[in-house]
């Protein structure tokens, strides 16, 4: 059986696999190498079924909720969402076009009853679109996940020069893993799956794997860590209450959310070492595209439904005027806790909230209009 490189898009990781089926195939071999092809493309129909799924549900919460129109985030999420979800379709179309040609080729090597099959610069020229549509994916992704811990930490501005500089060098390393990728391609008179897949381990998709895993760790760590300051203020000033809980819950599916598009660039990068198997490769390439565009997809559930701790505690609220007609006071029964929710669709929310402790109004400082269920419920 034949090692592969660690491949990037999902037509190198045909290739590879076209190649271990015609390494490994039994006295029928073009029958073996459809029936690989057939079990492949019925898990893949699974994976992007989940993702149509969960993508009408999101588009339904957005286009159903109240202010959708005024909210400029929750437009832009959905304008991204459905941009990476039609592009997620475009590279599987055209995905699927690079493997009805491989079949064509595997065909034409044990038949002489083969079709027309395209001119190698056809096969490159799609190939090389696929191959820029994914990796602009991953980019995307790497951007969502980058503006929730932004949002989470107010805005701060060191977060954004750390996340800015991330995405910078991600941005640039896919640029530059794609230059070298598609650059040999058109020097060959072959087309790229012939030229795959061969014992070697190919370390330049290094490039971008790096910085793209590197970005999406420090993103996931900055929300772990919010959630982590957040769970003891509430639990300090809120208590056990439900809405604590629901709020460490959303963090929860964030973070893990995070870690678990980790763990796959994790094991993407140990393919490099010819440790998985090309077929399940194949299987893995389309799943980080479905995963690239299911975060931020999941998030917009979380924020349309207000069930985010980025919007549940974004909510503008009224306070009444303090004695000579100023802000409430902080004495026994008001104290302030700082106001690190930023809202993703009022800007005007206030930094610092003041929560009274009990309904005894003390100098005039009741906070008027506040609901402390805004806040635990």
């Amino acid at each position: 059986m034949s090692t592969t490189g660690l491949h990037l898009t999902q037509s190198q990781a045909l290739c590879s696999s076209l190649h271990h089926h015609l390494s490994t195939m039994s006295s029928d071999p073009l029958v073996d190498y459809y029936k690989a092809t057939m079990y492949e493309n019925l898990f893949l129909g699974l994976v992007y079924g989940v993702y149509l799924v969960l993508y009408v549900t999101s588009v339904h919460i957005l286009l159903c909720s109240p202010g959708f129109t005024s909210s400029r985030p929750r437009m832009f999420m959905f304008g991204i969402t459905t941009f990476m979800f039609i592009m997620g379709i475009i590279a599987l179309v055209l995905e699927k076009t690079l493997e009805f040609q491989s079949i064509q080729w595997v065909t034409l090597i044990f038949s002489t009853m083969a079709g027309d099959v395209w001119s190698s610069y056809h096969t490159n020229v799609v190939f090389a679109v696929d191959a820029t549509i994914i990796r602009l994916m991953y980019i995307l992704g790497d951007i969502i996940c980058a503006w929730r811990a932004v949002v989470l930490w107010n805005r701060h501005s060191h977060v954004i020069a750390i996340l800015l500089l991330f995405i910078l060098g991600t941005t640039a390393a896919a640029g530059c893993e794609l230059g070298l990728s598609l650059v040999p391609l058109f020097k060959s008179d072959l087309p790229y799956f012939t030229t795959q897949g061969k014992a070697t381990v190919n370390f330049g998709p290094l490039i971008m794997v790096g910085p793209t895993l590197a970005t999406n760790l420090v993103s996931t760590g900055l929300i772990a860590w919010k959630a982590w300051q957040r769970r003891i203020s509430i639990r300090r000033h809120l208590g056990e209450g439900s809405g604590s809980v629901r709020a460490e819950r959303v963090f929860a599916l964030l973070i893990e959310s995070g870690f678990i598009y980790c763990c796959l660039w994790i094991l993407y990068l140990i393919s490099a070492f010819g440790v998985i198997p090309p077929p399940a490769f194949v299987i893995m390439n389309h799943v980080l595209v479905f995963a690239s565009g299911l975060y931020p997809t999941l998030i917009i559930i979380f924020v349309a439904m207000q069930k985010s701790p980025i919007e549940y505690y974004s909510t503008r609220m009224q306070f009444a005027r303090g004695p000579a007609g100023g802000p409430p006071t902080v004495g026994d029964n008001v104290y302030p806790i700082r106001h690190e929710y930023a809202s993703d669709s009022d800007t005007h929310v206030p930094s610092m909230v003041f929560v009274v402790t009990s309904d005894e109004e003390k100098g005039g400082s009741l906070v008027s209009g506040t609901n402390l269920s805004t806040l635990s419920s």
